[in-house]
C-alpha cells in the first residue's frame, strides 16, 4: 500500500505543474504525474499509477525512478505533504479536514509524515507562517505568539 511511511528527503514544490517539473519525462511518466496530482486525496496504489501510465508495475517503477530520481511512493507522499503545506497556508481548516483533503488516512498519520518530511508538526508549521490573505490575522497571530513567549 502506498500510504506507508518512508524516510524523509527534500520535497519538491507542488505548485508547479507536473509537466513543468520534468519537461523531458517520457509521456508515460507524465501521465502518471498527472494522475497522482489529480487524485491526491484518493487512496492510491502503485498498480493504479502504473495503469494510468499504461505500463507494467515493474517497468513503470524503474522508468519513474530513472526520470524523477525517486520512487513513485516517495513522490506521492511528497506531493501530499506539499498539499498539506498549501492547505495550512490557505485558511483555517481543521487538521483533520486537511488530512482528508490531502489523502492521509487520518490526522495522526498526516502529522507523523509531515514531521518526518519537514521537521515540524503541521500545527507548528501553521503557527510559524503568517496568513498571507489577511494582514490582520497575521498581526494578531504574531501578537498571540509574542504574549505566550514573553
Amino acid at each position: 500500500m502506498l500510504d506507508d511511511l518512508e524516510p524523509s528527503i527534500a520535497t519538491t514544490g507542488e505548485s508547479a505543474v507536473p509537466a513543468a517539473l520534468y519537461p523531458s519525462a517520457p509521456r508515460a511518466v507524465q501521465r502518471a504525474l498527472d494522475h497522482i496530482h489529480a487524485n491526491l486525496a484518493a487512496p492510491m496504489r502503485l498498480e493504479d499509477i502504473a495503469a494510468a501510465a499504461r505500463m507494467s508495475i515493474y517497468h513503470f517503477s524503474r522508468t519513474f525512478r530513472k526520470t524523477t530520481g525517486i520512487g513513485p511512493h516517495r513522490y506521492l507522499v511528497q506531493a501530499r505533504v506539499e498539499r498539506v503545506k498549501d492547505l495550512l497556508h490557505s485558511g483555517s481548516r481543521s487538521l483533520a479536514e486537511i488530512a482528508d483533503a490531502a489523502g492521509f488516512s487520518d490526522q495522526s498519520h498526516m502529522s507523523r509524515v509531515f514531521r518526518k518530511f519537514t521537521g515540524m508538526t503541521p500545527k507548528a508549521y501553521r503557527a510559524s507562517r503568517p496568513f498571507s490573505r489577511c494582514p490582520l490575522q497575521a498581526y494578531f497571530a504574531a501578537l498571540r505568539r509574542d504574549q505566550h513567549a514573553g
